[in-house]
């Protein structure tokens, strides 16, 4: 059997990982305990934080880089695709839920670089059923296999997609600076900064705006999307109540 590319790839990949989560597990290990090897737990939890950040931030930067520069094109949903995807999160009482959630890829048709006509699948799938006629914008270069949405949502999920990047690159950058022995006073400074400053507040500002929106769409605009009285209702209390949060939050520096 011989491998692939990808496969060689993934194994040497893989070599580099462990060999840095091993040297640093070590480092760690050395200046918190004095002891010369490493932890095994300490050395797992670095070759994933590695494992994670590294090919995450070439895919993404890659997606942000596809959005930015290949041509736009509007297309037209004309059907749409449904796979049953697995899925795990948590509820309200903190217990682990698994199961399954039925999740629709919406088929699109658009005039190409040569004014050929071309039928793709979308590359966001989304729990709603993609309405036929309806008009988006997607971005594509010959040989793409799918047309790459172009919308608040597609950009969006990059963008929350980059700032947990962040946050896995702050720590390994915290466990190397730990690792080289230098003083951890700026770094835990610059965590919070970080956290009060920018991710709170930015993370509540957008939940405002995004539920804000459904309720303005719904009492103000027509209620384009249908949605329900109760789903306005509810995003209208969670906007209300997110506001003395976001004035807490904003003007907290003046007020020091």
């Amino acid at each position: 059997m011989q491998l692939t590319s990808a496969g060689q790839v993934f194994l040497a990949s893989s070599a580099v990982f462990l060999a840095a989560a091993i040297w640093l597990g070590r480092r760690v290990s050395r200046r918190s305990s004095g002891k010369k090897g490493g932890s095994a737990l300490i050395v797992i939890i670095f070759f994933a934080l590695i494992a994670l950040f590294v090919p995450f931030t070439y895919w993404t930067g890659q997606a942000l880089y596809a959005l930015a520069t290949k041509p736009s094109y509007s297309a037209t949903v004309v059907g749409h695709t449904s796979e049953l995807r697995d899925y795990e999160e948590k509820d309200s009482s903190g217990r682990t839920v698994r199961g399954q959630r039925l999740m629709h890829t919406a088929q699109v048709r658009f005039a190409g670089p040569d004014g050929e006509s071309l039928e793709l699948s979308n590359s966001v799938a989304s729990t709603d059923i993609p309405r036929e006629g309806s008009r988006l914008t997607v971005v594509y270069a010959p040989g793409d296999r799918t047309a790459t949405e172009l919308s608040p949502r597609s950009v969006g999920l990059w963008l929350g997609a980059c700032v947990m990047l962040f946050i896995l690159g702050y720590f390994l950058w915290a466990a190397l600076w730990y690792a080289l022995g230098r003083p951890m006073a700026g770094v835990a400074a610059f965590g919070t900064t970080f956290l009060l400053r920018v991710f709170l507040p930015g993370v509540s500002l957008l939940m405002a705006l995004a539920l804000g929106y459904v309720a303005l769409k719904y009492f103000a605009l027509g209620n384009p999307d249908g949605y329900p009285l109760w789903v306005a209702c509810l995003c209208t209390l969670f906007t209300l109540a997110l506001l003395p949060l976001l004035v807490t939050l904003f003007t907290r520096g003046k007020g020091e």
